[in-house]
């Protein structure tokens, strides 16, 4: 069963401009190129690709949210 909760946080002034660096971005980039070509991801690569999807979402998130604030 899922579980929903509330956090309240201060968001500093810039986070808005929070994105991943260019050098993870194009690590993602290629992962995902990797597997959308057809190849397997070996289960380390699989899993650095769902935490970078994971962080990208997370600062997407937070930026629209301080973009709203």
């Amino acid at each position: 069963m899922s579980q929903s909760i509330h956090l309240d946080l201060e968001l500093p002034g810039d986070l808005a401009r929070f994105k991943l660096p260019a050098g993870v971005s194009e690590r993602l980039t290629a992962l995902l190129d990797k597997q959308d070509a057809g190849q397997t991801l070996t289960d380390q690569e699989r899993a650095e690709a769902e935490g970078l999807v994971d962080l990208a979402d997370t600062l997407t998130y937070l930026g629209l949210k301080a973009r709203a604030a």
